[in-house]
């Protein structure tokens, strides 16, 4: 398997500015002063991330990936410096905005990079390891930004971005060999504008629903109302767009369709461990939140394990059918233990079963990008993962929220006791039960050996 250094470098520098900033939000609030305001850092970058997600995917089909991928890397660094030397909140928010943009473009631009570099099967070794490489900073970025604002200062959160990025700048210029650019086209500006208005107020009604504002209020329902207008204008402006940002004909593969679906629900899931569980032994065991937080690092490890491991075996035999099967039947059954956890729960009856979530969550992920690639033509797989991955985000948009809501409407005192997190981890079993029932649908051809694309190269 090809040893894709400078795209890993990439890859984890985007990912790692995910999770970088949760320990450090304090000491930043109080640098700046700011008080409740203070979720704008990671909601901003959330933000735009979504957005270019979707963008950066048909950008590099139009344009070239290589071109779009440098292009998108010096705009995260950029964001990342002005992030570092930020004085107040709004530029410090607005700067982050500006990471989002380069990083949702990486992480996407990235996964589609390696269908020009592999056939199918070979594809799947080298996203399992680049799928490794994405989790290890997630699990990372909250140990280093502990670290970093405690030994030295929040501001090498950011600042640590530059030798990375600059490393990976130098050797994509020098190494990559892509294909060229499907031609020249035009940029669908209505759509970018009507998918940012969607992708908004998602974020807005899953911020301040429930938090900030009732689920009820005015300010809650605005831009829920807001996002099922524009969710409709925007499946009317692409499809009578000449050449859109999601082409809605992608969806005529069922396929492609079943794994989109699938991707949002495994995300959706993922949300209920990563979030929910350590809450729940903060306020119910009376964990530190450190403690909490180490918690999910065996979720995240499972992840990482079972998506290398399917991609070694996709890429041995083709098939892919039964990982995403076994995925939700794992995932359902850990979370229905899950649910059984009370405040006398010991350390390993939690540990195991948010371990198997991640396994199982791992077995999805792997799939969903291989046969979400392997149903379009090659012309449209940038675009397609982009869809995949704003599908993934939209599903860890709404899994927050709703977990959320859930929690919130199982709470009948000061804080959440046992029972209502039991109804937050009983609700994943219905979301993966349909997504059960969409992994059978998927059909059994298995994925070629040989690809009928010319690969790119990369010298590593």
């Amino acid at each position: 398997m090809m040893l894709v250094i400078p795209l890993m470098l990439a890859l984890f520098m985007a990912n790692l500015d995910q999770t970088i900033v949760a320990t450090a939000l304090p000491g930043i609030g109080a640098d700046l002063g700011a008080g409740a305001d203070i979720s704008w850092i990671a909601t901003a970058y959330l933000l735009t991330g979504s957005v270019s997600t979707l963008l950066s995917g048909r950008l590099g089909d139009l344009y070239g990936r290589k071109k779009v991928l440098q292009l998108t890397v010096v705009v995260f660094l950029v964001g990342s410096l002005l992030s570092g030397v930020a004085r107040t909140l709004p530029l410090l928010a607005a700067s982050r905005a500006l990471q989002g943009v380069g990083g949702g473009a990486i992480t996407s631009l990235v996964m589609a990079i390696t269908g020009d570099l592999a056939s199918p099967r070979r594809r799947a070794r080298l996203q399992a390891a680049l799928g490794a490489v994405a989790a290890a900073a997630l699990i990372a970025g909250p140990l280093c930004g502990g670290a970093f604002s405690d030994g030295l200062s929040w501001r090498w959160i950011f600042y640590v971005n530059l030798p990375i990025g600059a490393l990976a700048l130098v050797a994509v210029a020098a190494k990559l060999r892509l294909p060229g650019p499907a031609g020249e086209g035009r940029v669908d500006i209505l759509g970018a504008v009507t998918v940012t208005v969607f992708t908004t107020s998602v974020v807005l009604f899953t911020t301040w629903g429930g938090h900030d504002h009732p689920w009820s209020s005015p300010a809650v329902l605005a831009p829920a109302g807001l996002a099922v207008v524009s969710l409709g204008g925007y499946l009317l402006v692409e499809h009578r767009a000449a050449e859109p940002i999601t082409p809605l004909h992608l969806f005529r593969s069922t396929d492609f369709s079943l794994v989109a679906v699938q991707f949002l629900l495994a995300s959706l899931v993922l949300m209920a461990g990563m979030l929910y569980a350590p809450m729940f032994l903060q306020t119910v065991q009376h964990t530190s939140a450190f403690t909490a937080g180490l918690y999910v690092i065996p979720l995240l490890l499972g992840l990482v394990a079972a998506a290398v491991l399917s991609g070694l075996l996709i890429g041995r035999t083709g098939r892919y059918k039964p990982y995403p099967v076994v995925g939700a039947v794992l995932v359902a059954a850990s979370m229905t233990v899950l649910g059984h956890a009370d405040r006398n729960t010991g350390a390993v009856a939690l540990i195991v079963p948010l371990a198997v979530t991640g396994i199982g969550i791992g077995f999805f992920v792997q799939v969903c990008i291989l046969v979400g690639q392997f149903s379009v033509a090659h012309d449209h797989i940038g675009t397609a993962t982009g869809v995949l991955n704003f599908f993934r985000s939209l599903g860890g948009a709404f899994g927050a929220a709703l977990f959320g809501a859930i929690l919130a409407a199982g709470t009948h005192g000061p804080v959440p006791d046992a029972a209502a997190f039991r109804s937050v981890f009983a609700w994943t079993v219905p979301f993966m039960a349909l997504a059960l029932a969409l992994a059978l649908l998927l059909g059994k051809q298995p994925l070629p050996e040989a690809s009928v694309q010319q690969p790119g190269q990369f010298d590593a």
